[in-house]
């Protein structure tokens, strides 16, 4: 058995939360709007979203991987 703080844990399920959000809103950036695409936050299109989560994942991975030393 390992312990995890109840702030790590609500943290991370805080960041997988948002990552999941962004995913599921995304859009394609194609074809672009350069009136209004261009004031998006990246996290509205596909790669955004897609480089958040991956990066969520990545943070996620080591918490838990440092949880188990």
């Amino acid at each position: 058995m390992i312990l995890i703080s109840r702030g790590e844990v609500e943290r991370l399920i805080r960041m997988c939360s948002r990552a999941e959000g962004f995913c599921r809103n995304a859009r394609s950036s194609i074809p672009f709007n350069p009136e209004t695409d261009i004031q998006a936050e990246p996290t509205e299109f596909y790669s955004g979203s897609s480089g958040y989560a991956g990066a969520t994942m990545r943070d996620v991975i080591q918490t838990l991987e440092t949880s188990l030393q």
